[in-house]
């Protein structure tokens, strides 16, 4: 799976069953397009070191109201993340 700017995706951490969501275009901006996101660095902080991650390709229409999305933000060459409640 490639990124693409038409779905949301969650990234689901397989050994503590922990989920996180992201705007695909959010991270193409920081990552660029069409980079395979298996590749991406992401960490957690319940299941250190061990990370193994499954992408859910997630359309908004299908999205809880009341989600909060994580977006990475490049900040001085460095990359932060931030919360933020998803507005459909």
């Amino acid at each position: 799976m490639r990124l693409s700017s038409r779905a949301g995706v969650g990234l689901s951490v397989l050994h503590c069953g922990n989920v996180r969501y992201c705007r695909s275009a959010d991270l193409m901006m920081v990552y660029g397009g069409g980079v395979d996101p298996q590749i991406l660095k992401f960490d957690c902080s319940r299941c250190k070191p061990q990370i193994k991650i499954t992408l859910l390709e997630v359309h908004p229409e299908h999205l809880p109201k009341r989600l909060m999305i994580h977006k990475p933000m490049k900040i001085d060459g460095k990359i932060t993340w931030h919360t933020e409640r998803f507005r459909g």
